[in-house]
């Protein structure tokens, strides 16, 4: 199984003008909160597996010295196309820029690789200056569906699969919690009533920008407000590395 987007995934999942989708929006604020709180807002970040560079773009539009690399050849966004790296291997940086990366982003990446253990010890060994590491992955294996089956998902995660398979590797989890609980009954019925997902997502054109925009203002705020483990869509955990002397 790969765990590279083809370029018809990348088209469906991440089209021109998915920056002003709800769930980008949402999740990009929700991201930037969790660098600044838990990183610092020095913290110099790598976003492993970024695809088309949205998030790379909006933590830099907001003070955060963020780069990315991808391993499939994604067209990355010209807005950082001098900072995002396609068709590479995280580990296949240059070495100085490893050396300077204390924080790397892993969003909605493990779910696709079988030995996600594996996956996180090399990435950790090949980082000598890593301190901090954020998670996101889709969540709750009830809600598995075709939309799971057609982005190459090995599975959901819950809280504690997603906290012991850092944790395995030398990780302490400062913080872990579910977020967009209130997408939850959506997914879940999509799953399990109507049995089928839509799997492409449309950027929201005209008017429907603002409608995106209320929607993205309603699920932070279901991020800030609602229990971290209540059950939700999307799971996100921060963690520190320990090292060895």
């Amino acid at each position: 199984m790969t765990t590279e987007f083809s370029d018809d995934q990348y088209e469906h999942a991440y089209p021109d003008g998915f920056e002003n989708h709800w769930w980008n929006l949402a999740r990009n604020r929700i991201l930037t909160s969790a660098v600044r709180q838990f990183a610092g807002a020095g913290a110099v970040v790598l976003d492993v597996g970024c695809g088309r560079g949205f998030v790379v773009h909006y933590l830099r539009d907001h003070g955060i010295d963020c780069t990315g690399v991808e391993p499939a050849a994604a067209r990355p966004l010209d807005a950082v196309r001098d900072h995002v790296r396609v068709g590479m291997d995280a580990w296949d940086i240059p070495y100085a820029e490893k050396m300077r990366c204390n924080t790397i982003l892993l969003l909605d990446v493990i779910e696709h690789i079988p030995e996600p253990v594996v996956f996180l010890k090399r990435l950790i060994d090949g980082f000598p200056n890593l301190v901090h590491l954020i998670v996101t992955v889709p969540a709750c294996q009830e809600l598995w569906s075709n939309y799971d089956e057609c982005y190459g998902h090995c599975r959901r995660y819950s809280l504690d699969m997603l906290k012991s398979t850092a944790m395995a590797q030398g990780a302490d989890c400062i913080w872990a919690g579910y977020f967009f609980h209130l997408t939850y009954p959506v997914c879940w019925a999509a799953a399990h009533l109507a049995k089928k997902r839509e799997t492409t997502l449309h950027a929201p054109q005209g008017i429907g920008k603002r409608l995106h925009r209320l929607i993205a203002g309603l699920m932070t705020l279901d991020y800030c407000m609602l229990p971290a483990r209540m059950p939700g869509m999307s799971a996100l955990a921060c963690f520190s590395i320990r090292r060895s002397n």
